[in-house]
């Protein structure tokens, strides 16, 4: 099996549904919903950031790798914890921005998780727990080599027309430097284990193509609580 064509089948795949062609990301900065509107995706967001770090806990129960399991506990401490990668976790980073777009502090429970979010949240968690961990990783990556260019976007949008001060904004700035170097450490990881599994070049484009799928449809999701409600431009092409 080549592993490298197997990665660069999965990246053309990538590059295909690549979400800083969704309407979410193109049309943020045009449309400029106000901060009212903002709030009811950032709400969402932070569902999604907070429940989203369960896969990094999957991983790591299903390897012996020290490598793989350090990696795990090392995204697991910069989403969750205030150490390495931001001055609170990712999901409370986001709440921030959510509070200052006027969400109230008893909106952060639960309940209120749209059930857009929650499939995605599903689809995310059945991949970590049915695949092999090679093929988890890669999925991972599949999200975050995309983050730093389409949150690029949003932060940009975000300074330029609107009040937010930069610590309300953290989520943003962590998100459009740190994922790209997450998503290089995970695929060295896949590098150097996928040889040893046999079915990785059948399992790694279904899972890829999985994960993208269930993004861009949490991305329509998102565009339509901005009020647009327009999927992915020439998805396939």
């Amino acid at each position: 099996m080549d592993i490298n064509a197997v990665i660069e089948h999965c990246n053309s795949i990538i590059a295909a549904k690549r979400y800083s062609r969704h309407r979410f990301v193109v049309d943020f900065e045009k449309n400029r919903p106000d901060e009212a509107t903002l709030g009811r995706w950032a709400l969402q967001k932070y569902h999604q950031t907070y429940s989203q770090n369960r896969i990094f806990s999957v991983i790591h129960s299903k390897t012996d790798h020290a490598d793989v399991r350090e990696f795990m506990m090392e995204q697991l401490i910069a989403e969750e914890t205030s150490i390495n990668c931001g001055s609170d976790s990712h999901y409370n980073l986001m709440r921030r921005f959510a509070e200052a777009c006027g969400v109230d502090s008893s909106q952060f429970s639960e309940h209120t998780m749209s059930p857009k979010v929650r499939a995605y949240i599903d689809t995310l968690m059945s991949i970590m727990r049915e695949e092999h961990f090679t093929v988890g990783l890669l999925t991972i990556y599949a999200i975050e080599c995309q983050s730093g260019e389409s949150v690029g976007k949003l932060i940009a949008a975000l300074r330029r027309h609107y009040r937010f001060s930069e610590p309300e904004l953290e989520w943003f700035l962590v998100h459009s430097e740190e994922d790209d170097d997450h998503a290089d450490h995970g695929l060295e990881l896949v590098r150097k284990y996928a040889p040893f599994y046999a079915d990785f070049d059948k399992a790694a484009p279904r899972a890829v193509t999985r994960v993208c799928d269930a993004w861009l449809a949490l991305h329509d999701f998102y565009a339509s609580l901005l009020g647009k409600e327009m999927p992915l431009e020439a998805a396939g092409d």
